[in-house]
């Protein structure tokens, strides 16, 4: 199958068709493949679709319960915006099958990091945004989101540190220790975490903030240790 025709099905599977197909290419090829250049990876398109994705899902928010205070609102967005609700809706677009990255980002099993293919969700609704404007990108995410969105009332929104701790917690185990990291301004992923209970490593995270790194950390420990 041609290039062209694998990201013809992409389209058809966010139900959008690109006037400019190579601003679809561009939100998915990764930095480490793209020699260093902006104007040739995801990351400015990234940037635009996480104030496109954010912006939709408040207006949503603030429609679909008008009683809720400004904090509540703000958890729920959190967890709609989350990492790993990007990586979910990664997987249900088949994006990484799509994604062009540097070798150094391979593994036998695929990419090496679920936080590109998150990051690739954002930088798609960036493009489309930027590729047909506000109604086809709000309808990108209101599509996408529709089963998160229909339950965001129903469902747990702490963020991942609370609910670690809560288990760790129950089970005896203690307080998470969390360790960060700093690789300096620039660096993609600025900020390492890593996440230990009793102990033992049990998460790991990346993040532009030292506390986005800590919820991811969390949010990788709290699934390995839930069961």
């Amino acid at each position: 199958m041609s290039e062209s025709k694998d990201l013809a099905a992409l389209e058809g599977k966010i139900g959008y068709s690109f006037l400019e197909p190579e601003l679809l290419d561009r939100a998915l090829t990764h930095r480490s493949a793209s020699a260093g250049k902006p104007c040739l990876h995801m990351e400015r398109l990234e940037f635009l679709g996480d104030a496109v994705l954010g912006l939709v899902i408040s207006d949503f928010l603030h429609q679909q319960f008008p009683e809720e205070p400004e904090g509540q609102l703000s958890r729920m967005r959190s967890a709609l915006v989350r990492k790993e609700t990007l990586y979910e809706i990664a997987l249900e677009w088949k994006l990484t099958r799509y994604l062009h990255v540097g070798e150094g980002e391979r593994s036998p099993n695929g990419i090496k990091s679920p936080s590109i293919a998150a990051n690739a969700v954002e930088a798609v609704i960036g493009a489309v945004f930027q590729d047909g404007g506000w109604d086809p990108a709000r309808k990108l995410v209101n599509q996408a989101w529709t089963p998160m969105l229909n339950s965001i009332g129903k469902v747990d929104t702490r963020d991942a540190k609370s609910r670690l701790q809560e288990l760790t917690q129950a089970n005896g185990w203690g307080l998470p220790e969390y360790v960060s990291q700093d690789h300096g301004v620039g660096k993609r992923g600025r900020f390492e975490a890593k996440c230990r209970v009793k102990g033992e490593l049990v998460g790991i995270g990346s993040g532009e903030r030292k506390k986005q790194a800590e919820i991811e950390a969390a949010e990788q420990a709290w699934q390995k240790l839930k069961t």
